[in-house]
């Protein structure tokens, strides 16, 4: 993701969660050493991105934290494309497992997860700003992408 980026994923961030992020903490987040961040570019513009932070205490894992598509381009593959970018990513760096949270109130993400080998391990009570629960959901990187056909 470049700093020219940022404003279109911010736009994609609003209009896809309840409480999205500023641009100013996808842009430091994305600034991080140890952060992966990735856009969807189709015909030129910024379409979809996704974010990650290889986190490491002594085993590297691959933390997806953010995964957004433009509403008029959800449910043709954008999804799976990059989630497949990501893992592949954070399977370069070294990690074999990788996890997320998901809001409990968002089946087509969940789905998306699902098909790709994650399970839900954990649902966490009001784990958002807004208050809302999320589901955190693991996968072994390896799995995921035999799953996603990567």
């Amino acid at each position: 993701m470049k700093a020219v980026d940022l404003g279109r994923v911010s736009e994609i961030e609003r209009e896809s969660f309840k409480a999205p992020w500023s641009k100013q903490m996808i842009k430091e987040l994305c600034g991080l050493e140890n952060a992966v961040c990735l856009v969807l570019d189709v015909d030129d513009v910024v379409q979809g991105y996704v974010s990650a932070r290889i986190e490491s205490d002594e085993i590297p894992i691959l933390h997806v934290v953010n995964l957004a598509v433009a509403p008029a381009l959800r449910r043709q593959g954008y999804g799976k494309m990059l989630l497949a970018g990501i893992l592949k990513q954070g399977r370069d760096a070294g990690c074999e497992w990788s996890y997320l949270e998901v809001h409990t109130t968002n089946p087509a993400a969940i789905r998306l997860y699902q098909k790709a080998g994650f399970k839900i391990f954990r649902k966490r009570s009001h784990y958002y700003e807004a208050g809302s629960d999320a589901y955190e959901m693991g996968a072994a990187i390896e799995e995921a992408l035999k799953s996603l056909g990567r």
